[in-house]
């Protein structure tokens, strides 16, 4: 069995992604407790989800799965500074979820619906952005990919942008609509997933 110092050369540029994979592994262990009760656990969604759960689960499991197979190819490499600045963006993108999670309390679900008694959620991170969690979501998968120090590790992670996309269109029309003015005013005078951009 190799010695400690033998492993060293071979865990070292290992580390970043080890480290992203950690960053995931948090994010799906607290994820799913941060719903609270069957209906926001569900995955049963009517046509107001538009398809956009099916969707963005398909494309996660993309961005989980297909990284460090394509790391494995023959392909550029990048520096092992792009591999620690993923990790620090997983990490950074798995707290930013999971505030946005307790942020929204109970109307935090899995598909798109409104409760009887929501209201429009203003304060914490939604006081500047709409889709707080999701931009965390992207930065996470964003991150856990460039840690594999790999250009190919990347494309995974190109199915995301519509994805997202659309949901986020599809949850916007769907909270207008239950939400009314409320929401209509709020929509206005906040960006959707970067501050004073976009």
């Amino acid at each position: 069995m190799p010695g400690a110092s033998a492993l060293g050369p071979l865990l070292a540029p290992r580390l970043p992604a080890l480290t992203a994979c950690l960053a995931v592994a948090g994010f799906l262990a607290l994820e799913g407790r941060s719903r609270g009760d069957a209906p926001a656990r569900s995955l049963a969604a009517d046509e107001s989800d538009r398809g956009t759960t099916r969707a963005v689960g398909a494309a996660f499991a993309g961005a989980l799965i297909g990284p460090p197979v394509l790391a494995a190819l023959p392909a550029p490499r990048l520096s092992p500074t792009a591999g620690w600045v993923g990790a620090a963006l997983a990490a950074a993108g798995t707290g930013l979820r999971l505030a946005a999670a307790q942020s929204l309390g109970t109307s935090y679900t899995r598909t798109l619906r409104v409760r009887d008694d929501q209201a429009v959620v203003e304060t914490g991170l939604y006081a500047h952005v709409r889709h707080p969690g999701y931009a965390g979501t992207l930065a996470l998968l964003l991150g856990y990919a460039l840690s594999w120090q790999s250009a190919a590790a990347l494309l995974p992670v190109l199915p995301l942008v519509p994805a997202y996309t659309r949901r986020m269109a599809a949850e916007e029309q769907l909270l207008e609509a239950e939400l009314g003015q409320a929401y209509t005013n709020y929509r206005r005078r906040t960006r959707r997933v970067l501050p004073g951009i976009y």
